[in-house]
């Protein structure tokens, strides 16, 4: 079973720090950090409108297909940003260099933020988002809840979670690549039958991504080895039966959530 991969993350507001085309430290006021900063707030104020054209156009396709997987000629997640899905938090650590700007930020699909560090560039004299990598943040008063990946697993302490104001500070520590996906399951949900034999799912209904009773809340994708990332939620978990799993494949094409990589928490 393939689930959507939408991912999806939000920093909280910190002083912007910039830097000249010698990598020198800028003042933050300056009038190519503003227009960095300019367009991080295009991207925010298209995403609350549900503006697809408005977000396409502060994206390069490099940018687009790395985070998305897709050039604007074919940018099927349109539909969620039309649907008002996605949403982005606020911008920290402008750094710049001639026509190329990089600043932290957390992209939210839903109530998943994954932090990452946007890479921009200046094209005819618009900054565009060129990409970007996972990176780490503050969580400011939120729990940190450490996850890692081994030996088939999802890793983490449950017993940590005491109510839903947490952030994730998740770890590859293994030698390939990962993901940390997240649904809802109702109470009586057998998880593992969901993903050990996803071929005895009823067809699902035109129009649903998931099966009736679980809900997929966002993610991050693509989690090199040694790569370490913060994930924030934009607000505090409401109470309910939550489910991490890995959907990357192995050699063979099967899912990791398919031979044990799954993993879940409730919150009371």
């Amino acid at each position: 079973m393939r689930f959507a991969k939408l991912f999806l993350v939000a920093c909280l507001a910190i002083s912007v720090v910039a830097c000249s085309d010698d990598a020198t430290t800028d003042r933050a006021d300056s009038p190519d950090v503003a227009a960095v900063d300019a367009t991080m707030q295009g991207v925010r104020d298209a995403l609350a409108a549900g503006d697809v054209d408005g977000f396409l156009e502060l994206w390069t396709d490099n940018g687009l297909q790395q985070l998305f997987h897709e050039t604007s000629a074919s940018f099927q997640t349109g539909y969620y940003i039309g649907a008002k899905q996605f949403s982005l938090g606020a911008s920290s650590d402008i750094t710049m260099s001639g026509d190329t700007a990089t600043t932290v930020a957390a992209l939210y699909f839903r109530l998943v933020g994954v932090v990452r560090r946007f890479s921009l560039i200046r094209q005819e004299g618009v900054w565009k988002i060129d990409g970007g990598t996972l990176t780490t943040a503050d969580t400011g008063d939120a729990t940190v809840i450490d996850v890692d990946f081994g030996g088939s697993a999802i890793l983490f302490d449950p017993s940590v979670i005491v109510d839903g104001d947490i952030a994730l500070r998740v770890h590859n520590s293994t030698a390939e690549r990962h993901e940390l996906n997240i649904l809802t399951a109702l109470p009586d949900r057998d998880i593992t039958a969901f993903f050990e034999h996803p071929e005895l799912e009823p067809p699902l209904p035109e129009g649903r991504s998931m099966p009736e009773g679980t809900d997929f809340i966002g993610g991050v994708s693509a989690i090199d080895p040694g790569v370490t990332v913060t994930v924030l939620f934009s607000e505090p978990l409401p109470a309910a039966r939550y489910v991490f799993f890995c959907n990357a494949e192995d050699e063979s094409g099967q899912a990791h959530s398919k031979t044990g990589e799954f993993a879940e928490f409730t919150i009371a």
